[in-house]
């Protein structure tokens, strides 16, 4: 089925194919911006701040199954297809969500917000796996933030654009604009394909033979386990951060629009942070520091913001703790960790980087709302708790940097064996 697109090996020039990746991304995350912000101001008008965690919870469920039904996409059809098809399934979900909000069914903005934290993850890690299948070597230090940056350059569009126009063209047009914003980047990615070539698995892993999902590979690679547990250490400073924030801008802003508006200000901010480090940044760094202090530097900074946070619990300074973390993992977290990945197997870039990169992505964030909840049946959570957990992940997070470092240290870029981290 994937033969009529060569693999990366037959063309080894890769400028254009990662231009036009990024450019796909471009697209990809001006969308994802189009409905990030309506999501939320949407669920918290339909339902409150407090409920996102109940909707939180739902996600890891609905990621389960979409990965899954992903993962059954690339054995039949191949990597080309399967991602392709997840646009054209996204396209279609915010078209339907769009007329379904307009026909005045205002809780379909809970299947909305779920929707929301689910596509864009296995899209954006596909992007991944083909970026990480086409790259050999010391290339993804040079190409991993330029990529990236593309990416962000269509994230700081995005969000000017809602924050400009969310009042005057009131919220829900953008969530029909963000699935209208998927057909160019379905044109690029296909593009980048056909100039890089399809990645194919060796026959041990073609058509899934080792599973759709190969969950195997976590018990055997040490390195791709120590990511996911990083991820969700991650995530759940992200989670924390997130609701803390949430709350205060649902108190500081109670209208909608203007809610919506200034929620994109807040993430035109992040994409530009974030955009200059992908740009100017993270190859200049990637380069030139060892990936075990990239690593361990990032959490220590919010280590450093969730401190000031405990002390100082106002929006302003809760925007900038979240800010940081955002702008941080959209670019030199992310560059470094994709190096990782470089080495490994097929099924490892394409099957088990959905588990580890998007699920456990999002199943830390559920598992943190409905943990928080529980709590909250019993307790009122004060407000120094959100600063407090992210304290404590941020630095579980720190001591687990040096497992992940050693355990890929001196392993070579191409031909390891398949899954094992030296």
């Amino acid at each position: 089925m994937n033969a009529t697109i060569p693999s990366p090996a037959a063309g080894r020039p890769v400028a254009l194919p990662m231009i036009l990746t990024g450019l796909s991304a471009a697209f990809l995350f001006c969308g994802y911006e189009f409905i990030r912000s309506p999501a939320e101001s949407l669920f918290i008008a339909e339902f409150g701040a407090p409920a996102r965690v109940y909707a939180l919870g739902c996600v890891p469920f609905a990621l389960a199954l979409l990965i899954y039904l992903y993962g059954r996409a690339l054995s039949a059809f191949g990597p080309r297809r399967a991602m392709l098809g997840s646009m054209a399934l996204s396209l279609v979900a915010f078209v339907a969500a769009f007329f379904t909000l307009k026909s005045g069914l205002k809780a379909f903005a809970f299947l909305l917000f779920v929707w929301k934290e689910s596509y864009v993850v296995i899209i954006a890690e596909a992007f991944w796996s083909f970026i990480n299948s086409t790259l050999r070597g010391g290339e993804g230090r040079t190409w991993n933030g330029p990529v990236s940056g593309l990416g962000a350059l269509g994230s700081v569009a995005g969000s000017f654009l809602i924050s400009r126009y969310a009042v005057s063209l009131t919220t829900e047009p953008f969530i029909l604009f963000c699935g209208l914003l998927m057909l160019p980047a379905m044109l690029f990615t296909h593009l980048a394909y056909r100039r890089a070539g399809e990645p194919a698995a060796d026959a041990s892993e073609a058509g899934g033979r080792k599973g759709h999902l190969h969950l195997g590979i976590l018990r055997e690679n040490r390195t791709v386990l120590f990511i996911a547990l990083i991820i969700f250490c991650a995530q759940v400073v992200s989670t924390v951060l997130d609701l803390h924030f949430s709350h205060l801008v649902q108190a500081a802003y109670p209208a909608k629009d203007a809610r919506t508006a200034w929620l994109g200000s807040f993430w035109m901010n992040v994409n530009l942070v974030s955009f200059g480090m992908q740009f100017l940044v993270s190859p200049i760094l990637l380069r030139l520091a060892p990936r075990r202090a990239v690593q361990v530097a990032i959490p220590l900074v919010h280590v450093a913001t969730a401190g000031v946070l405990l002390f100082h619990p106002q929006l302003g300074v809760a925007a900038l703790a979240y800010l940081l973390f955002k702008s941080l993992d959209y670019s030199i977290f992310r560059a470094s960790k994709e190096t990782l990945y470089v080495p490994f197997s097929w099924d490892t870039r394409y099957r088990a980087k959905q588990i580890v990169d998007a699920f456990t992505y999002r199943f830390s964030k559920g598992f943190t709302a409905i943990a928080l909840s529980a709590l909250g049946a019993f307790v009122a959570i004060p407000t120094g708790f959100y600063a407090v957990c992210a304290f404590a992940f941020s630095s579980i997070w720190t001591a687990l940097a040096f497992p992940l470092t050693r355990a890929r240290d001196g392993q070579s870029e191409k031909g390891a064996a398949p899954h094992k981290a030296g």
